[in-house]
């Protein structure tokens, strides 16, 4: 038995080794190290890991109330390691890198604060670009915890006044959950969920629904699905109509749920989603961080072709062989093998990063396998998410790289006669399986084009065919056969050109008007087609910045002092992505 010595020594070491090193375990996101990065109460428009188009949400979105031009602060001391100015995406956005190893990020801003301002515009000019990206070093631009760094705004693909914030970890460049790191946002209401879907995976597996009012039963063959719908009643979630859940072979599942919290009617994500087999993990999938390069994977997570039919974002509980987000934990890949006889209880536990949750049970019951099919399976081709596949017509070449897919999926690209459309066509239409099945490495297609004349090959352009026989834009170059594109959808395709210029509309300015008494000069540029390449604008000669706001189609140039009052023109060239040009000039007085 040791001394009371020995133990009163031992006892000591161990409080002098927490007090020099700290916990064992220290919290990695402790709650004091940010601030908020503004001074207005955090309410969320958006959430980390919410789901978005061929994208998880890196960030919080935070409300501003509706306006633009609030302080945007430093939520820790640091310095600013990257600043970005573009048309779309993040807008003008600042990076502010920590002593702890984590960077963060606030995007959409309005405005830079000074000498940052300075600074970037000083860049534009001596780039002649409106969009730039600086990296300034270590010592360039230091900043303390709460200082104003900039004002939040509306730039780049932002659907409103908001700020767009986020954490990462400043050596993977991953995003990390901000809400892990205590900021003051309020949350105790429990995510919602509204309905579960069963999928009969196995080449022979069937499911059974017997709904309850009718006593009937809905049977579901190899490969289909089907909704579950449920209720809240005597505070419990409870299946609304289903009573009974039969099944034989392989099946497996999958949940539609958004969480809430106080003062904001957006859908935001979950952080955590478990599903529970007689008691045991059967598929969990946490939201803490991930990486940009693996965020397509949400079209593996989600039911993808549920999305584009309804609009509803469904959550696989199982993982695709395809699908490597680094996210889940699952026995058999979330799968459950049914077995005559016996019973299954299952239990989902959903759960926001606040610690609210939500679940509810229900019972799959095993039942006698059907007899196997005895017919001759018909000749398929398949392209699989761990091969490249190759398909060579008369008319197409498609050459689908390892990863194309998530799954296995049958395949037999067809070409057919093209429809009738405003636009040239100089092919037959190629259709390449089925829209609602998710791409997530692109793949090559070639389409013949034999009637494209010669001198509008540099045009040639592939064009997607929409369900009402309109052309949207997919890229792609003459190469000497055919029209060649890099695609990252499945869907109809035919080879069309793009002849037209870019339009330009001023919105201020006329021949000769005195623009003394305003700020600056606008214009509106569309494309309708390949859309809008590059613009160049210009006042005397000189190169003048002018800002472009993608979503709005509007360039602005903002008189800062550089003109003496006079007689000016200014000109304005713009180009779409095929290289039709246009122009305008048009003298001014100031």
């Amino acid at each position: 038995m040791e001394s009371h010595d020995t133990m009163w020594k031992q006892a000591v070491l161990a409080f002098v080794a927490l007090f020099l090193f700290g916990s064992a375990n220290p919290d990695p996101y402790p709650d004091d190290y940010f601030d908020s990065p503004l001074r207005i109460p955090l309410l969320l428009s958006g959430s980390f890991a919410e789901m978005r188009s061929n994208h998880f949400h890196g960030g919080l979105d935070i409300k501003t109330q509706g306006h633009s031009g609030y302080g945007v602060h430093a939520a820790a001391e640091g310095w600013i390691s990257r600043i970005a100015v573009a048309s779309g995406g993040y807008g003008n956005a600042l990076y502010v890198s920590h002593p702890n190893g984590y960077m963060t990020v606030y995007v959409h801003l309005d405005r830079f604060a000074e000498p940052i301002a300075s600074y970037i515009k000083a860049l534009q000019y001596e780039q002649e670009t409106f969009e730039v990206q600086s990296f300034p070093g270590k010592d360039q631009f230091p900043v303390a915890k709460g200082q104003q760094i900039a004002w939040s705004g509306n730039s780049g693909s932002s659907a409103g006044p908001h700020l767009h914030f986020e954490v990462r970890d400043e050596q993977t460049s991953e995003p990390v959950n901000p809400a892990l790191w205590g900021f003051d946002i309020t949350d105790t209401t429990p995510p919602r969920i509204y309905r579960f879907k069963v999928y009969a995976k196995g080449p022979d597996s069937i499911i059974r629904l017997r709904d309850k009012v009718s006593g009937g039963w809905r049977t579901l063959g190899p490969g289909e699905d089907a909704f579950i719908e449920l209720i809240r009643r005597n505070g419990s979630i409870v299946l609304q109509r289903v009573d009974r859940i039969e099944a034989s072979g392989t099946v497996a599942f999958g949940v539609q749920t958004h969480d809430f919290h106080e003062g904001s009617n957006n859908l935001l994500g979950q952080y955590r989603i478990d599903l529970e087999v007689d008691g045991e993990t059967l598929f969990h999938s946490e939201l803490e961080r991930f990486s940009f390069n693996q965020t397509r994977f949400l079209n593996a997570h989600v039911d993808y072709a549920e999305r584009r039919s309804s609009g509803r974002w469904v959550q696989r509980s199982h993982v695709l062989p395809g699908n490597e987000f680094p996210i889940y934990e699952s026995r058999n890949g979330g799968l459950l093998d049914v077995m005559e006889g016996q019973s299954y209880d299952l239990r989902y536990i959903i759960e926001d990063v606040f610690g609210n949750t939500s679940g509810f049970s229900f019972e799959v019951h095993g039942i006698a396998s059907p007899d196997p099919a005895l017919s001759d399976p018909p000749e398929v081709h398949i392209m699989r998410h761990d091969e490249p596949f190759t398909w060579r017509g008369s008319s197409f070449t498609l050459r689908a790289p390892e990863g194309t897919v998530y799954d296995q999926i049958t395949l037999d690209p067809v070409s057919v006669p093209s429809p009738a459309s405003s636009r040239p066509i100089y092919s037959e239409m190629v259709r390449i399986h089925q829209a609602d099945e998710p791409v997530h490495n692109r793949y090559q297609l070639t389409i013949r084009a034999d009637s494209l004349p010669a001198d509008l090959r540099e045009k040639a352009t592939l064009g997607m065919v929409g369900s009402r026989g309109t052309l949207s834009w997919a890229g792609g170059e003459w190469d000497g056969w055919g029209v060649t594109s890099r695609l990252r959808s499945f869907g109809d395709f035919v080879v069309t050109t793009d002849t037209e210029p870019p339009s330009i509309r001023p919105l201020n300015l006329s021949s000769g008007k005195d623009m003394s008494r305003s700020g600056e000069i606008r214009f509106r540029i569309r494309d309708d087609f390949s859309g809008i390449g590059h613009f160049r604008g210009s006042i005397n000669g000189d190169w003048v910045l002018f800002e472009y706001d993608a979503k709005y189609a509007l360039l602005r140039h903002r008189f800062d002092g550089r003109l003496a009052p006079g007689s000016h023109e200014v000109r304005l060239e713009v180009s779409d992505n095929k290289g039709n040009v246009s122009d305008v000039v048009i003298p001014f007085r100031l």
